[in-house]
């Protein structure tokens, strides 16, 4: 089952070699959750702020399957 991966650039530091064009594809044997994909990559958990999945919001124990879009994100704010 292959899966999309998006990273923003805070957490593309992850990933040895990340390809902002084309990101991570991962092929998974059956569904996963968000959080198994963050241990999967290897990216701490407390540095995921924000998930979408295939365009909206999503949590870290909703599941993803055969297909699907993933965006992982570290938000920083300031002002």
């Amino acid at each position: 089952m292959p899966i999309h991966v998006q990273l923003s650039p805070i957490l593309r530091k992850y990933i040895p070699n990340y390809d902002n064009a084309t990101g991570i594809r991962l092929t998974i044997d059956t569904p996963y959750s968000v959080e198994q994909i963050i241990a999967k990559l290897n990216i701490p958990r407390e540095e995921v702020i924000s998930i979408m999945i295939n365009g909206y919001p999503g949590k870290i124990n909703s599941t993803v399957n055969d297909g699907d879009s993933v965006t992982l994100a570290k938000v920083i704010g300031g002002g």
